[in-house]
């Protein structure tokens, strides 16, 4: 398997004089506020130097306010009356493509959250002024920095478990759906992303809807994705909202054995083969959104790097394939759970 795999890195290359970068993040709802933590850590760290908020609920600069430089409740003013170096945005996914071109005009270096927007046409012009300005982007597929997840490629490619064969990717969620996004754009494209990521970028070749449960049509609170690659490779995407507990787990078989990442875990993975089960303990292990950010830190600097990552390739991948196990879904009828 060869791929480019995302590189995690604790320090950032630049030079010594380097004072840490002017972080702008608009969005500091549920998971912002993971965000903000997690730039304070860096700022610990002197990877940054100011962390300027924003979000339309005046509340959140209250709550943040010994996390945060500055706040504004209009991201104009944010950028008006400051120069950052980076800015991230986190609202819900509706919004990305409007504020991505707006804010490209004040700062050429993004880190969008997925999915980078909801139509392809909008995520075409976001690319191409990214790269008209010579700007970088890191769209937020988070699970490519999850330590465990890359040491279980790096095995894989090893030969530890022979030659990948399947994907069984499951997030379940104790949340209610959010008001904001879908389950396809909030949990489903992780599985979709993740499966191809292992599979060394390959693009499906098949989608079917295994199972589906919901409430109403539209918005279904549990799927099941079978995706069939070239090879007769597949991957199982289990996901859903209600759940009566967090399952966060992904199996990768092989023709010799599996390898098991339970994605709230970052330190270590399981190890099954013919001649061994064992935990396998990763050193020095950081938070996947940790070395989102390092990545996104460093690309400023770096020109070396990819200065979009992932690539195009697989940033429209994985929406089109979103966009299939969506209208799918949509064709199935089901009345309390059973198909009719």
């Amino acid at each position: 398997m060869s791929t480019l795999r995302a590189t995690l890195s604790n320090r950032h290359a630049t030079d010594d004089n380097y004072m840490g970068a002017k972080v702008g993040i608009i969005g500091c709802g549920r998971w912002g506020s993971v965000h903000l933590k997690t730039l304070v850590q860096l700022k610990q760290e002197g990877l940054v130097s100011e962390i300027h908020g924003c979000d339309i609920n005046p509340e959140k600069g209250i709550e943040f306010a010994d996390l945060l430089t500055t706040f504004s409740t209009d991201w104009q003013e944010l950028v008006n009356q400051e120069k950052l170096d980076v800015i991230a945005i986190v609202t819900p996914a509706e919004s990305h493509h409007k504020l991505a071109i707006s804010l490209l005009d004040y700062c050429t270096n993004l880190f969008i959250e997925k999915p980078i927007s909801l139509q392809e046409t909008e995520a075409a012009e976001i690319l191409a002024k990214t790269q008209e300005l010579g700007g970088t982007l890191l769209v937020g597929h988070i699970l490519r920095f999850h330590a465990g997840l890359l040491k279980a490629n790096e095995l894989i490619d090893s030969g530890t478990i022979g030659q990948l064969q399947s994907v069984d990717f499951s997030r379940i969620s104790t949340r209610k759906p959010s008001q904001n996004s879908n389950l396809f754009e909030a949990l489903a494209i992780h599985g979709i992303d993740t499966a191809c990521f292992c599979f060394g970028e390959t693009e499906p070749s098949r989608l079917s809807i295994d199972s589906r449960h919901s409430q109403t049509q539209k918005s279904p609170d549990g799927v099941r994705i079978c995706l069939e690659f070239p090879g007769t490779k597949e991957a199982l995407i289990d996901v859903g909202w209600n759940g009566e507990k967090e399952v966060r787990a992904i199996t990768l078989t092989g023709s010799k054995g599996t390898i098991t990442v339970d994605t709230k875990d970052s330190n270590s993975i399981l190890i099954s083969t013919q001649n061994y089960h064992e935990q396998y303990n990763i050193e020095d292990a950081e938070l996947p959104l940790t070395n989102e950010w390092k990545h996104a830190l460093s690309q400023i600097s770096v020109k070396s790097k990819p200065p979009i990552y992932p690539g195009p390739g697989s940033i429209f991948r994985s929406m089109k394939w979103m966009d299939k196990a969506k209208l799918e879904s949509e064709k199935i009828n089901y009345t309390n759970g059973r198909p009719e």
